[in-house]
């Protein structure tokens, strides 16, 4: 479908396709292993792919993702004016100990402009996740954001660790709600209570049941768990395995 053409075939990093009001297909993608810029992508069938101008870049030495860029993801904005992206951001000063996520914004999926509103960038936080005085690992969890939008209100899902639980258990999805103050984190939506991270989390329904996906480190695989309510309790089958291992960062639109 798409390749780059760096030095390795590792220069793709995590993925996030968004199709416009035109029928183009938007394909925003990390570079690894710098992860210092935002790739993207076009087509118009999902199979001949022209590179563009890239989406973001890191910040400027002293900004809050002046280090790296970590995965992304592309929605409407909720006001229909425009688009948003929701990216993880990575600062030299915390020496990848903390992972934040922020927003940019753009008119036409092409040129995009960094704006935090909503009390943005933001990171994880006591009581519901590990902090800077809960920190077993050495360094915290909190990156993937992925924007659902739940009876007319926004929540970002993140891959983020719970404040309690075995050290490399507590791997869970996070996620806050955008109130008049801004995102507002909540108790995670699911715990698993089984990996370190589950990591690219996404959410979508299917005939009034909600399933959330997640990618797990230590089996590469991508698991799934459904509930009949989006803030109700998450539940799998024993073999909860989506696509077997080899398959990674998966995302729904």
């Amino acid at each position: 479908m798409y390749s780059g053409s760096g030095f390795s075939n590792w220069e793709i990093g995590d993925v996030d396709v968004f199709i416009d009001e035109k029928g183009i297909h938007h394909l925003f993608h990390l570079i690894i292993p710098n992860h210092d810029y935002i790739a993207h992508a076009i087509s118009k069938d999902g199979l001949s792919w022209k590179r563009v101008k890239n989406a973001l870049f890191v910040g400027d030495p002293g900004e809050w993702d002046d280090d790296m860029l970590w995965t992304m993801h592309i929605s409407k904005k909720s006001d229909g004016e425009g688009y948003e992206m929701y990216y993880t951001g990575l600062k030299r000063q915390d020496k990848g100990i903390e992972q934040k996520v922020g927003r940019a914004i753009s008119t036409d999926l092409l040129t995009w402009k960094k704006e935090n509103l909503y009390g943005l960038p933001f990171k994880s936080e006591a009581p519901h996740y590990e902090g800077k005085n809960n920190n077993p690992r050495q360094w915290i969890s909190f990156r993937d954001p992925f924007k659902y939008q739940y009876k007319g209100e926004d929540y970002l899902l993140i891959c983020a660790r719970s404040a309690s639980g075995p050290t490399y258990r507590r791997g869970c999805i996070g996620v806050a709600k955008r109130e008049k103050e801004g995102y507002v984190l909540q108790k995670p939506l699911h715990i698993p209570y089984v990996y370190d991270d589950v990591e690219c989390p996404c959410v979508f329904e299917i005939k009034g049941t909600h399933y959330l996906l997640g990618s797990i480190r230590e089996d590469i695989k991508i698991r799934y768990w459904s509930s009949p309510e989006f803030r109700g309790e998450y539940s799998a089958f024993h073999n909860n395995v989506l696509m077997p291992q080899g398959n990674y960062a998966c995302q729904s639109g």
